[in-house]
């Protein structure tokens, strides 16, 4: 005789691994603070391509005033302009991309509980068979 729970819980867990657990199941050999360390590194080399994008492509819809006035203006003040908005812009950029990837590694914690709780029963009904000597392949044996 098929135990009902024991597919419907199999059934549940293999749905989970198949979707939303196989990016939960590869985050979870990371710690928290190595998870978001690596995210906030990955973000912060991209947000520099990105800067580094808008600045050129500032300077070339620019660039004629640019060569107009390169000989009268204060290139160091220039530059540090462009520094401290870089630097605004990444603390903010930043900030956001903590607090996401913080929300997506508790959220994947959560629904890896769920997981777990899921697996224990299981295995607990499995636990519960081997006890009682039986289980759907010894019963489907006996039956042929």
């Amino acid at each position: 005789m098929l135990n009902e729970e024991k597919i419907r819980l199999m059934t549940k867990a293999a749905a989970f691994e198949a979707g939303e657990g196989k990016k939960a199941l590869a985050m979870n050999k990371y710690f928290r603070g190595d998870y978001i360390s690596i995210n906030l590194l990955a973000s912060w080399f991209s947000f520099t391509i990105a800067f580094a994008i808008g600045v050129a492509a500032w300077a070339f819809y620019n660039i004629e005033d640019l060569m107009n006035r390169i000989n009268t203006m204060d290139l160091p003040a220039l530059g540090k302009h462009f520094v401290f908005l870089y630097l605004g812009l990444l603390a903010v950029y930043q900030l956001i991309h903590y607090v996401i990837y913080h929300i997506r590694y508790q959220k994947n914690r959560r629904s890896l509980a769920a997981y777990n709780q899921i697996l224990k029963q299981i295995s607990h009904i499995y636990q519960m068979e081997s006890k009682s000597g039986s289980s759907d392949f010894a019963e489907g044996a006996k039956e042929k």
